[in-house]
């Protein structure tokens, strides 16, 4: 979710996929080829930011994530030559910002030396407490990945390079809101992110589907929020300044996941997407491949006149229309992500979904009663 209007969206994010592997093998994934070792060629990074940046469709900020695979498997000298290459390619009024999606496991010093060089975010995958981390997050051979997790913790603390916690929620984690916030406190964790666990890809089921999972999910929410607010400056969580700065906002948010080319993602093997990210590698009954076309081969403009873009960008439009004509939340949510309606429903026109709920409606009821709990309205006499 972005709190500003789309016209203003431009392409704000570029997600690069170096390798599709991972070295870890985590209960909730929803990537197909984790298996595959495929690396993207420099070729096809040069040819991903000719795409990009030749399209006239960026603005002043563009942010690339090295993302759906774990990153850091391919060498960092291939990095070097891959920002090298970006660098030579990004125009002059442009500033960029690279992002890695991380397990951890494979830092080590001179990837921290990097990362503060470049100035990337990072954006470090820890599920809490290692009774919660290994439950979901283990090794190819059934081996918990916490130690690992917490150790690249400490690296980048030592090293001084920023970095936010992602935590996926599981069933699991909804009995502990106390013992996740003391956990990231106690290890020096100051920026949180919660990803729910969704029904995506290659992942076809989601404990928290239900509505007693449901119910338990907003009072876990209620509770942590509660504990972000009786600690004033302590921890910054995603969720919570999304939801108020939503709130807050004259004009409906936009979802940038369903404007067309707001995300382009660009394949190892250097097929293109747009939409949701998680669309990138995926298939569909309905509509086969979400490739809409091929960097070196075709520019955006071409993707846009493509009979399969087309009717994808048709039905996601009906189903922002739809969320639109019927649900309260829509001036604070903007339609919802194509994927999540697809992966749940076989249909991208569908309205409200599980995660929508989760994510939008929880968080934003309860950051609306939690501010009026700490600031009530005057009592009128």
């Amino acid at each position: 979710m972005d709190p500003r209007p789309d016209s203003e969206l431009g392409l704000r994010l570029l997600v690069l996929q170096p390798t599709p592997f991972c070295n870890i093998d985590c209960a909730y994934c929803y990537l197909p080829d984790r298996l595959s070792t495929a690396t993207m060629s420099l070729e096809t990074v040069d040819e991903a930011c000719a795409l990009v940046f030749d399209s006239g469709l960026v603005r002043e900020r563009l942010e690339v994530a090295w993302h759906a695979g774990e990153p850091l498997v391919v060498p960092l000298a291939w990095y070097e030559g891959a920002f090298a290459l970006i660098e030579q390619r990004r125009p002059a009024r442009l500033k960029l910002e690279h992002c890695f999606q991380t397990n951890g496991l494979l830092l080590n010093e001179a990837w921290a030396r990097f990362l503060a060089r470049t100035n990337a975010k990072v954006s470090l995958s820890i599920d809490g407490p290692a009774e919660l981390h290994d439950a979901n997050r283990r090794t190819r051979r059934g081996g918990g990945t916490h130690e690992g997790a917490m150790r690249a913790a400490r690296l980048l603390q030592n090293e001084g390079v920023p970095f936010h916690v992602i935590t996926v929620l599981t069933e699991r984690a909804l009995d502990a809101p106390d013992e996740l916030f003391d956990f990231y406190l106690a290890n020096g964790i100051r920026e949180v992110g919660f990803n729910v666990e969704e029904i995506e890809g290659a992942h076809g089921r989601s404990s928290l589907a239900g509505a007693e999972s449901e119910d338990r999910f907003r009072r876990f929410i209620r509770r942590f929020f509660a504990r972000v607010w009786s600690s004033p400056g302590t921890l910054r969580l995603r969720e919570l300044e999304s939801a108020l700065g939503a709130a807050l906002l004259k004009e409906p948010v936009a979802d940038e996941q369903n404007v067309p080319f707001a995300i382009v993602s660009v394949s190892v093997d250097g097929k293109v997407s747009t939409f949701s990210p998680e669309l990138m590698g995926a298939r569909s009954r309905r509509f086969g491949s979400f490739a809409f076309g091929r960097v070196g081969s075709h520019r955006l403009s071409d993707i846009a006149r493509e009979e399969s873009f087309l009717a994808i960008h048709a039905e996601i439009q009906a189903g922002v229309g739809a969320c639109a004509r019927g649900c309260a939340y829509f001036r604070w949510c903007g339609g919802g992500a194509p994927a999540n309606k697809l992966f749940e429903t076989g249909r991208f026109d569908a309205t409200e979904t599980m995660h929508c709920r989760l994510t939008r409606q929880v968080i934003l009821d309860e950051a609306i009663e939690g501010v009026e709990r700490l600031f009530p309205s005057p009592v009128e006499v």
